[in-house]
């Protein structure tokens, strides 16, 4: 904010003073401020585990082909039949990636928040994936193109290792998700996304954090009304603790039991 402020200062004296300047001086302080935008999105880059072993200048490389874009929750959406051509990773916000049947069912995929990025399915397979996006919070988006993007993971070959491990690490969570569903009771699945989802180092629920009881409902294959019902159980068991769109665990071990109860609440 102080760089901007200065910014704005000299522009104005130098547009009042020396008129003949203040075109030039515009495109430096533009170039200085698309440098300070690139390294900081590098940076960023770099923290995420898929490109822990690319190098500093590759990642580079791959900013400078890449487009900032914002998408706000309730006026933006997210063009599935666009992504076959774009590839994009997710500096904030969060999404849903949901299938949806003829009879308007839909059935949640992923929730994919910061530094993961889609659709990799889209991006591997050169063909369309055919599935849904709803945008759960106001996104920040680094876009880039499909084809820029294949031929830059041909020449980091590491890095599209990294591509495939994540891949797997995500469709291993929705195979857990499709066998508790199919297996357990909806006590045992409420317990096994809480624990899913909990952070032993910070002691907190991250991903799904912030979402609607109806979006957690639909996540193991129940409606908010049997969901809700769950919750305040556990919640007067002294298990858990509940306010508007959070969850806290305060009885960790008690929730763990749940996850293999095998009650017979509906």
């Amino acid at each position: 904010m102080l760089f901007i402020h200065i910014k704005n200062v000299i522009l104005i004296a130098f547009k009042k003073n020396h008129p003949s300047y203040y075109g030039p001086l515009t495109q430096l302080f533009k170039m200085a401020a698309d440098q300070n935008n690139s390294d900081f999105y590098t940076h960023l880059l770099r923290s995420n585990s898929i490109f822990e072993t690319t190098t500093k200048q590759s990642i580079s490389r791959l900013v400078a082909d890449c487009t900032l874009k914002h998408l706000l929750k309730g006026e933006h959406t997210i063009d599935k039949e666009n992504n076959f051509y774009k590839f994009h990773f997710i500096i904030k916000g969060k999404i849903k990636v949901y299938n949806l049947n003829q009879s308007d069912k839909h059935f949640t995929l992923f929730i994919l928040s910061e530094n993961d990025v889609f659709d990799v399915f889209t991006l591997i397979n050169t063909v369309q994936h055919d599935v849904c996006y709803e945008i759960l919070e106001d996104l920040e988006l680094l876009v880039i193109s499909t084809d820029i993007m294949r031929t830059w993971l041909k020449n980091n070959p590491d890095t599209l290792s990294a591509f495939f491990k994540y891949t797997i690490q995500k469709f291993k969570l929705l195979e857990s998700q499709i066998l508790d569903i199919g297996t357990n009771t909806i006590t045992a699945r409420l317990a096994n996304l809480l624990l899913k989802y909990y952070n032993v180092k910070t002691c907190k629920i991250e991903d799904i954090d912030n979402l609607t009881h109806d979006e957690l409902a639909q996540l193991i294959g129940t409606s908010r009304a049997v969901f809700n019902r769950h919750i305040q159980r556990l919640k007067k068991q002294g298990i858990i603790d509940v306010s508007r769109k959070h969850i806290e665990i305060l009885n960790l071990p008690l929730l763990q039991k749940q996850s293999h109860t095998k009650d017979p609440y509906t």
